[in-house]
């Protein structure tokens, strides 16, 4: 029989008998955008406060070795549990504080400068590991190094320099005291641990335990608030909200709230809730009409949250139908340009952006006299922003949210026109935007050719391609709405892979660059096969129908055939750079 256990963080990492690893069947560590901002929020709240322990979900583990527990679930929120060790242990150094960083080491690793040894309390994921078990040394100097031990760890760099820049920005005004608050806060949050020792146990578990996505707490709380009045109307549109929620509904019921009423942290919001509900209603004693426009406030703006997370250019125009914008919605290139938007922020991973979005929206429609050009410039800019600070540049795509909080209650409850409201607003976001020098860096060691990056690299070159496009003109590279085994497109390798065997390893890492990668019709790559750089582009040029419509083959031909006579890692290098200044300074400017 499974038994959970109530178990601190204190009691998990504290221990030197047992050691952590993550199993080979789980996916790489990825965790640490909106939610490393939830959990500093909630360890900030309770800093210091009696009887505040956090609860931080469920744990497994796979128990078979008594010594080493394998991490069914649980690795993301652990793994940025030991970066933040890291990061607290550092800000002791800075306070020099050596006893409070031999403590806090404790539950990253077990030190003996006499042995020379740092036994490691957690084996993360491969994707992370020589990184952090890097800076999991007492004497990490803080810095970054391109390799470890002869490994390039670029990607790890990128994975975890973000995460742990945004824990250090937020604990760097911390004096001791303070500290000694957080670091107690983090020991005494809690967690349920269920413990397995088969595999069939493992899964069978794992599977339970991710299959249910029910939304407690705030759900809950503000289900039963509203079902409470007992209104036939009221209980029938909540199940339709629930479900536009789509498992998301505490994140849709907060972005709902920062969309009218600006930032907001989560343990506040049902309270701040109810209390809206009796400002609609204008009558402190009752709520009976405040809460019917409450609902239908809400399953407005479900819909809407439902449209922005669909893949779908119908579900887009669906909605702008729905939100009285026929104009949009009765032009195909209008919602078309709309539904890319809201795909490139999906494939983001970036929600931040939505409150601020519907408030957009929602004075355009206020404002009749609007462009909708001005509508696109906004929408552009989003997204631009956070494909060069957020993909490239790997900042935590929460660095703007509480600007976009602000921006979006201002915008929403505006008496100024919507042009005025949207160039103050764009203003301040090129403010934001990264510097040139980093972006191309990281533009470089970002888009480079794997399997998890096909979908990045066709939206690149989707946008690269289509950059003033309108309407018919747009010959799409980046179809993420559509299911299909064979594309139209493909990514090609201009030098092509079966050279790579008479490389070095490292020297193969070029091969995958974007300055040796194009993409062309699915035919086309066929046809080009292993064939040398400068055949390649001969046959391309022989017949037009190698150019599968793609406006920027023509360019990329003017400016390479000559190069393409004797293509190698120096020409491959040199095009990338050319991509990456192109891109910040034309294709993703705003």
């Amino acid at each position: 029989m499974i038994v959970p256990e109530k178990k601190t963080i204190d009691e998990i990492l504290g221990s030197d008998r047992i050691k952590y690893s993550v199993p080979k069947y789980q996916r790489s560590y990825d965790w640490g955008k909106s939610e490393l901002q939830d959990l500093m929020e909630d360890l900030m709240q309770i800093k210091g406060t009696i009887n505040g322990n956090l609860f931080l979900g469920n744990f497994i583990f796979d128990v078979s070795n008594s010594q080493n527990f394998e991490i069914v679930d649980g690795q993301q929120r652990l793994t940025s549990l030991s970066i933040l060790f890291i990061a607290l242990r550092e800000h002791a150094r800075y306070l020099n504080e050596p006893q409070v960083q031999e403590e806090v080491q404790k539950f990253i690793s077990t030190y003996s400068k006499v042995r020379k040894k740092n036994a490691i309390k957690f084996e993360v994921s491969p994707n992370i590991k020589e990184l952090y078990e890097y800076m999991a040394d007492p004497d990490w100097n803080g810095e970054f190094p391109d390799k470890i031990l002869q490994k390039t760890v670029k990607r790890q760099i990128n994975r975890i320099r973000p995460i742990y820049s945004f824990i250090k920005s937020t604990i760097k005004d911390f004096n001791v005291d303070e500290l000694s608050e957080f670091i107690n806060a983090v020991w005494d949050s809690y967690v349920v641990v269920i413990k397995v020792e088969n595999t069939q146990d493992v899964f069978s578990v794992f599977e339970r335990t991710n299959a249910r996505g029910l939304d407690l707490n705030i759900g809950d709380l503000l289900k039963n608030y509203i079902l409470s009045y007992q209104d036939q109307t009221i209980e029938e549109k909540w199940p339709e909200i629930v479900e536009n929620a789509n498992g998301q509904l505490p994140r849709m019921l907060k972005y709902f709230w920062v969309s009218r009423k600006g930032y907001i942290q989560q343990s506040k919001l049902y309270n701040s809730l109810k209390l809206y509900v009796k400002e609609l209603d204008g009558d402190e004693t009752t709520t009976e009409e405040g809460i019917s426009i409450f609902i239908e406030d809400l399953y407005n703006f479900s819909r809407f949250f439902k449209s922005s997370n669909s893949l779908s250019f119908e579900n887009k125009k669906d909605w702008l139908e729905e939100f009285n914008l026929n104009e949009l919605a009765k032009n195909e290139d209008y919602y078309s340009r709309i539904g890319r938007t809201f795909q490139a922020l999906k494939l983001f991973r970036v929600s931040q952006p939505m409150p601020l979005i519907y408030s957009i929206f929602h004075l355009y429609r206020k404002d009749q006299k609007s462009k909708a050009e001005l509508l696109f410039k906004a929408l552009k800019a989003i997204e631009n922003y956070h494909f060069i600070n957020n993909v490239i540049s790997g900042r935590v795509g929460n660095e703007v949210e509480k600007l976009y909080a602000e921006k979006a209650a201002e915008i929403y409850n505006s008496t100024r026109s919507f042009s005025v409201e949207i160039e103050a607003f764009l203003k301040i976001l090129k403010t934001k935007k990264a510097i040139r020098a980093e972006f191309e860096s990281n533009f470089i060691d970002t888009v480079i050719y794997n399997a998890k990056n096909y979908s990045l690299i066709n939206y690149v070159f989707d946008r690269i391609n289509n950059f003033g496009a309108k309407g018919a003109q747009y010959v799409p590279i980046y179809r993420p709405e559509i299911d299909v085994t064979k594309r139209n497109y493909n990514i090609e390798h201009f030098y092509a892979q079966s050279a790579k065997k008479q490389y070095t390893e490292e020297e193969q890492e070029f091969f995958n660059q974007i300055g040796n990668l194009i993409v062309i019709s699915r035919h086309t790559n066929s046809a080009l096969g292993d064939l040398k750089p400068f055949q390649k582009i001969e046959k391309i040029e022989s017949d037009k129908k190698y150019f599968g419509n793609l406006r920027y083959i023509d360019d990329f031909i003017n400016k390479y055939k000559t190069d393409s006579i004797n293509w190698d890692f120096d020409k491959i290098k040199a095009r990338s750079l050319d991509l990456a200044k192109e891109a910040y300074t034309k294709i993703w400017d705003f």
